[in-house]
């Protein structure tokens, strides 16, 4: 099987400890990388994520960022449509470096693709909460959601406009083959125990009931529902009742109450019982289309050659509002960030070919498949290579595109020579495109 593109995302941190020649050296002799990016835009969140030390960083054990800073140049001229700035990095030995054109400089050099990551969260949390409150999503009951930081919700018209100016922004002034984005959409709410019998059916209805503790039911997305033809004060009205009934539910013993039996009614059928919840989801997803179209155009005016790259992370992106058939005509590929070889168990591995087939499904051949793989240690600390070897030569069966690495800077250099080795043992071939 042929491929097009081994990528390897990079952070600044990591090219400021190491050496921006070092991490892109150790990717092409470890793997054979043919495009790095910059995760240019990173969210709070500990390096590395699941050991407790960086296994190569010689400059130190780990790190902890601030909370979505910018690490490379912007013109703040294409952020005059809304108060949202960016906030860039105070940390002194990463402030005032343009990170992003320092990872294109070397990549070039080495005849590499180069892109940027905008990674789940884009602002700061404590910045939004305390000056841009309005901007926030909120739950059927008014409250403020998030798991990863507080969100902001797309359909604001602020929030639309620093997102889009982003995207602009950064293919505009920077010398990117691509945008990859793991932007968190609507917050797809919590899973909700219902009384059942471990039925695929009940699993459903699980959470389709927990989206309603998801977002968003704000002033802009009322607008934008009025706007579109919904009643939204009907469904707001019926979706704060069932929320009630979920939250009780969960507060008493459910096989005692009933108030949440569902026997064996299938999602589909409660979904025709209320009618309210399945044009909220209807709803959003028109919403999050109409965002991806919007960065789509922005992308291709500020330059048509860039391309924008979706990195999908979560297993039922609908409950976020993302279609991949909706949304197949503004992206130019998808990154599935599957990550199942962190469990050590060869079994677990089927849950990547069904992401990959859902997202195939979707979005046709047209578009460009990336399959990420995990090369850092397993959950439980081992390395386990086999594991990996073995998810990277399944691959050559699904039809992607690409495969991308989670991530250098917690990967072994065995589990990166994994990669290479499962290359071989399955046929994949690395090619230039078009050749």
């Amino acid at each position: 099987m042929d491929i097009k593109e081994i990528a390897a995302s990079l952070y600044p941190w990591d090219l400021h400890d190491e050496g921006v020649e070092t991490c892109i050296r150790n990717l092409i002799e470890q793997v054979g990388v043919n495009s790095v990016y910059l995760v240019g835009i990173m969210h709070k969140e500990k390096r590395p994520l699941r050991g407790l030390y960086y296994p190569h960083n010689p400059k130190r054990k780990f790190y902890l960022p601030e909370d979505s800073r910018v690490y490379y140049r912007m013109d703040e001229s294409n952020f005059s449509h809304t108060p949202l700035k960016p906030i860039y990095s105070s940390v002194e030995w990463l402030k005032g470096t343009d990170w992003l054109d320092v990872l294109i400089e070397s990549a070039r050099k080495h005849g590499l693709k180069a892109g940027c990551e905008i990674s789940h969260t884009i602002f700061d949390a404590k910045v939004a909460m305390s000056e841009f409150p309005y901007t926030m999503q909120r739950n059927v009951k008014g409250e403020i959601v998030g798991n990863i930081g507080k969100l902001l919700c797309p359909n604001n018209d602020h929030v639309r406009e620093y997102i889009l100016a982003l995207f602009y922004d950064t293919a505009k002034n920077h010398d990117i083959d691509f945008i990859q984005s793991c932007l968190i959409l609507f917050h797809e709410g919590a899973r909700t125990k219902v009384p059942n019998d471990g039925a695929s059916t009940d699993r459903e209805l699980e959470l389709l009931l927990g989206s309603l503790e998801g977002g968003c039911f704000c002033d802009s997305c009322k607008a934008k529902a009025v706007e579109m033809g919904y009643d939204w004060d009907r469904i707001k009205q019926d979706l704060s009742r069932l929320y009630d009934v979920v939250k009780q539910s969960e507060l008493h013993d459910l096989m005692e109450k009933k108030l949440l039996d569902a026997g064996n009614l299938t999602a589909a059928g409660f979904l025709l019982e209320n009618p309210s919840l399945y044009q909220w989801l209807e709803f959003r997803q028109k919403s999050i289309t109409s965002l991806f179209k919007d960065i789509y155009t922005r992308i291709k005016a500020a330059n048509p050659k860039v391309e924008f790259r979706y990195n999908t992370y979560l297993k039922y992106p609908e409950l976020a509002g993302l279609s991949f058939s909706a949304i197949k005509d503004y992206i130019d590929s998808v990154r599935e960030s599957d990550y199942a070889e962190r469990l050590g168990d060869v079994s677990q591995l089927v849950a990547k070919r069904q992401k990959l087939m859902k997202i195939r499904r979707g979005v046709g051949y047209e578009k460009d498949l990336i399959a990420a793989v995990d090369v850092r240690p397993t959950d439980q600390g081992q390395s386990n290579e086999e594991v990996l070897r073995t998810s990277v030569r399944l691959l050559s069966g699904y039809g992607v595109d690409g495969i991308s690495l989670g991530h250098y800077d917690e990967a072994t250099f065995a589990r990166l020579q994994a990669v290479k080795e499962g290359m071989i043992d399955g046929e994949i071939n690395l090619v230039k495109p078009g050749s």
